[in-house]
């Protein structure tokens, strides 16, 4: 196991990241795509069902949040997020930051996901300037069956998420309330 290298880089994209953001997709790209159908095509619909989660209305923006480099400094893994608005009906706001991570597969271990996530978490939690002002929660939809299990729930739950149900994917849907400021 290296060591591996996190940076927040959440409203800090400059065109060096955005090069190397655009190979790291190009190698790990497909990858993320066929480990998201795998997870999706194996999940069950065994769980209370949040099916407006399915009702999304199309994605505003979508950002790179924290990445991870490795030894040699190439990017192994990322946390991005995607602000989308939001049914009324869901009782969340009007808009929120859906968060998804993917580490390759040769770098992924626990200890890895764990750092990069928090970074994550604890400079979204400061970016409160930079977010978008009327994002008032940050979902994660825990699709990998991984994620579903009681001591990953537990982890959840320790950051300040609050598991919502489950959607017809078989993912869990988990919020955490965002600090919000409005600036005109």
């Amino acid at each position: 196991m290296t060591e591996s290298h996190i940076e927040f880089v959440f409203g800090q994209v400059n065109d060096q990241l955005k090069g190397e953001l655009k190979v790291f997709w190009k190698q790990h790209g497909k990858a993320y795509q066929e480990e998201l159908r795998s997870f999706r095509s194996a999940s069950s619909n065994g769980h209370g069902v949040v099916e407006q989660m399915d009702l999304l209305k199309k994605p505003i923006l979508r950002q790179p949040a924290a990445i991870s480099r490795d030894q040699l400094g190439a990017i192994n893994g990322i946390v991005f997020v995607v602000l989308r608005e939001l049914e009324a009906s869901l009782e969340l706001g009007s808009h929120a930051y859906f968060q998804r991570m993917y580490i390759d597969q040769e770098s992924r271990h626990f200890a890895l996901t764990n750092k990069l996530f928090r970074v994550f978490l604890q400079g979204f939690d400061r970016a409160v300037e930079q977010r978008d002002h009327r994002a008032k929660v940050l979902l994660a939809e825990n699709i990998n069956p991984g994620l579903q299990i009681a001591s990953m729930r537990r982890y959840f739950s320790r950051l300040g998420f609050q598991m919502l149900g489950g959607n017809r994917l078989g993912g869990e849907v988990w919020s955490k309330k965002l600090e919000t400021r409005f600036c005109f």
